[in-house]
């Protein structure tokens, strides 16, 4: 098994075979090591182990079980892992471990790659958990499993799967002992935030968002508070309750009141900004509504941020279909389309698409609008996005409705009803 242990840790270290052997051994010579065919010398192993920056004879170390559960606890502590830790607990996926030492080893490693945005790793990560973690829980591993089912629902919310990240976050709720402590009120902020996505009344979302808010008070953590007023502040604006969210997001501005705080949050600046222009927008008033955009914007493109301007993008873009400026529909449109699928943020490529066809729609183009809408509706439903499943499946029933094409209509506002379920 050793070859394989080696195979495992070049395709990690992303090196390729030359690159591993260079000045060491022939490629051929590695090549029957990692199939298995012959066993490595000491001297070999002892240059690749330098190369790959991991002690290959650690493989048969009899505390093994202890040292992975000391780079676990260490990792859920501190947040902080080193390349050979790393290496280290890839290595043991290819062990037969306990259950307690699986979800240790998935919980971390799906955790570290989501958050490095390194996220086909994390996809393969989190396939290989579902071979070797089982769906029965025991009492004595719920706070095992409760890490391990909060890092699925990080991976899944950071796919936009929101209803796959609801069910994570939901399991991880039901683990709860503290329901007080600061790790409780990350996971409300958590479900808030799917609950958000997949409910067209924000009552749910405003009540996980309510207690999240709560906690963080209670705890004095003021980055905290920032984020979940600008979140209060938009789930108030989707449900219409424009003053309220005002209110919020101007109590969000007042916390950050010095120039070293600013530079700091520049994030939650912009997106306080972004949110004040949604309420603008929705009082129609639409040069104000640019204004904050803009400067949402910029902030955004200043500290590299590309991916946030997403959503003022598809704001300006909304805007200016109203004013009937094609060219500036056009321009923004394209752009917000360009970084949703270099960042592979599939949900709101799918929003940005549908806004795209109604476009054509629009300009005359029915053909093309429900062929694309067909395909959009196909790809909503392979990743599983019952939001955006339910919403197509309405708007094309309504279209259908109005060609007085009946019986295509009945066929698609039934789909939109089952999804309402």
């Amino acid at each position: 098994m050793v070859g394989e242990r080696i195979r495992q840790l070049r395709i990690h270290k992303q090196l390729t075979q030359k690159e591993l052997t260079e000045g060491i051994c022939s490629i051929t010579y590695l090549s029957r090591i990692e199939n298995g065919q012959i066993n490595p010398s000491a001297e070999f192993l002892r240059k690749v182990s330098k190369r790959l920056g991991y002690d290959l004879t650690e493989l048969s170390s009899p505390n093994r079980d202890e040292k992975t559960l000391g780079i676990v606890e260490n990792y859920k502590q501190n947040g902080e892992i080193t390349e050979e830790e790393l290496s280290y607990l890839h290595i043991q996926t290819l062990e037969l471990n306990s259950a307690k030492i699986n979800l240790g080893i998935y919980g971390v490693l799906l955790k570290y790659y989501t958050l490095k945005g390194e996220i086909e790793q994390a996809r393969s990560i989190y396939k290989l958990s579902k071979r070797f973690i089982s769906g029965e829980m025991s009492v004595e591993l719920e706070e095992e499993y409760f890490y391990y089912f909060l890092a699925c629902g990080n991976f899944f919310y950071y796919l936009q799967d929101f209803t796959l990240a609801n069910h994570y976050y939901s399991k991880g709720e039901g683990l709860l002992l503290d329901k007080e402590n600061l790790e409780a009120a990350k996971l409300y902020y958590n479900l808030s935030l799917v609950k958000q996505r997949t409910y067209a009344n924000q009552e749910v979302s405003l009540y996980y968002s309510q207690k999240a808010y709560e906690i963080f008070k209670k705890y004095g953590e003021k980055e905290n508070i920032i984020i979940v007023l600008i979140t209060l502040g938009v789930q108030y604006q989707l449900n219409n309750e424009l003053d309220t969210s005002m209110e919020c997001l101007k109590q969000a501005e007042a916390i950050i009141v010095n120039e070293q705080e600013r530079e700091k949050y520049v994030s939650y600046t912009a997106m306080i900004q972004h949110n004040m222009g949604r309420i603008h927008e929705k009082k129609k008033d639409y040069h104000g509504a640019v204004t904050y955009y803009i400067k949402s914007m910029e902030k955004f493109e200043k500290h590299s941020l590309e991916q946030q301007n997403v959503y003022p993008l598809k704001r300006l873009v909304e805007i200016y279909i109203e004013l009937k400026d094609w060219v500036l529909v056009d321009k923004y449109l394209e752009r917000a389309i360009a970084i949703t699928e270099k960042h592979q943020l599939k949900y709101d490529c799918i929003r940005l698409n549908m806004i795209k066809l109604s476009v054509k729609k629009i300009q005359g183009n029915e053909s093309s609008y429900e062929k694309g809408m067909q395909k959009l509706l196909d790809t909503a439903i392979q990743l599983n996005q019952s939001a955006l499943i339910r919403k197509i499946t309405k708007e094309l029933g309504n279209h259908f409705y109005e060609k007085k094409a009946y019986k295509k209509a009945a066929d698609f506002l039934i789909r939109a009803l089952d999804y309402e379920k």
